[in-house]
């Protein structure tokens, strides 16, 4: 009987605790609960989609997407180090101040013979590579995704080994000018620009290339692809406000603030002394050309001009006669450009095979330790430089192969495609 009476004691007091227990449990709030997750890394944020369908469906938001995106500028870039084997492609995310690996994807590819492999600047998160002849191919290495191949350009399939006449024929006729159909000519190689419309949150990839000979029409020098990520198909947009202009060859557009940016070169595509820059609304889809700033020299040749995104602003820089390279940046809240610092060439060329002859780029600005990390074309090694106005000090920062190096942003872009 005083057995019964004992697990009875403990029954009740099981369920007394069981109560209170229910009485005190929290709910927080759906609102609260986005927060803390948005401010999760990208592949716990992906794990958790398997909590329920309303966390699946909240996570695969464009709002919550976007929101994600803002916490992630508000600190320093990660930095993305890209290379490509004869079948493969790697990405490698590494931690801006001490370079150390976090994450790494490898994805197969084609077979890559010929032209060499291409990467685009990274937007929201999301890069793409790609060839002459090759398909593009746009990826989130955060996720881990990627769209299906795109449809080749015009542009490309012109460049195959053996182009279908009737190819050639269909460009003559779709050619946005009203002047009448010209031959069609081979085209000189330039990386397409990658960005990102304001207004409608929509991907764009831009292609501008030089009709070349220019003597096959005095009038029109470029034409224009534009690929909505949405749309899923390349159409050509008007470049009637570049007549009489080239863009400057092999450059790659820099996407700044809803906009592309291409300095122009003489007909030929060669650099000049009588440079300009072109503009590209990603929304509006229209071209303007413009002189460059007034803190470039009025003659100064295209191939002495640096153009490159730096931490969501356009950033522009001249290479002096006496090896000194003066950055300046666009403050779109006063339309104004201020400069934010320069660097000595011959101090930096120790690391970058003695070359003291070619602009460098900035790739990031590290606010943590207030320095800038910098670059130069086809060489490995990145550079950094102390920001103290009173300092000349620079460092090796990374040693080592890679293909391309750019800022990036994990984010959750390309869930919701």
């Amino acid at each position: 009987m005083a057995s019964m009476e004992i697990y009875q004691r403990i029954v009740r007091e099981t369920k007394r605790r069981r109560k209170v227990r229910r009485e005190w449990k929290i709910e927080i709030p759906n609102d609260v609960m986005e927060e803390i997750v948005m401010r999760l890394p990208v592949r716990s944020i992906m794990r958790f989609q398997a909590v329920s369908k309303h966390w699946e469906s909240m996570i695969k938001t464009r709002d919550f997407g976007a929101r994600h995106m803002a916490h992630q500028r508000s600190k320093d870039p990660k930095l993305m180090l890209v290379s490509y084997g004869l079948s493969h492609i790697r990405f490698e995310q590494r931690d801006l101040e001490t370079t150390s690996l976090e994450e790494s994807l490898r994805l197969k590819t084609e077979k890559i013979e010929g032209a060499a492999m291409a990467i685009s600047e990274c937007c929201d998160g999301l890069v793409c590579y790609y060839r002459l002849t090759q398909a593009v191919e746009v990826v989130n290495p955060a996720t881990e995704t990627s769209l299906v191949s795109l449809p080749l350009a015009k542009f490309q399939q012109l460049h195959k080994d053996h182009p279908d006449r009737d190819m050639e024929q269909e460009i003559e006729a779709i050619t946005d000018e009203d002047d009448g159909p010209d031959l069609v000519p081979f085209i000189f190689f330039t990386r397409f620009g990658f960005g990102k419309d304001s207004l409608t949150g929509r991907y764009k990839i831009v292609w501008l290339y030089n009709i070349y000979p220019a003597t096959l029409n005095k009038k029109k020098k470029t034409r224009c692809e534009v690929f909505d990520l949405e749309e899923r198909r390349w159409r050509f947009v008007t470049t009637r406000p570049l007549d009489h202009h080239q863009i400057l060859s092999y450059q790659r557009p820099s996407f700044a603030n809803g906009s592309l940016y291409w300095l122009t070169g003489d007909e030929q595509g060669y650099p000049s002394t009588q440079t300009k820059l072109i503009v590209f609304d990603i929304h509006t889809e229209m071209f303007q050309v413009t002189s460059t700033p007034p803190f470039i020299s009025p003659d100064a040749s295209g191939d002495k001009i640096g153009l490159c995104n730096l931490d969501g602003r356009l950033c522009i820089s001249e290479l002096k006669g006496d090896c000194t390279q003066e950055f300046w940046w666009r403050v779109e809240e006063c339309d104004k450009w201020e400069r934010i610092f320069s660097v000595n060439l011959i101090s930096t060329s120790s690391w970058f095979g003695g070359i003291a002859s070619q602009p460098l780029t900035p790739l990031a600005i590290s606010r943590d330790n207030n320095k800038v990390v910098l670059s130069l074309t086809y060489h490995e090694n990145l550079v950094d430089f102390d920001l103290d106005p009173d300092s000349t000090v620079y460092h090796l920062y990374y040693y080592g192969y890679y293909g391309f190096a750019v800022p990036y942003f994990p984010s959750l872009s390309l869930v919701d495609f």
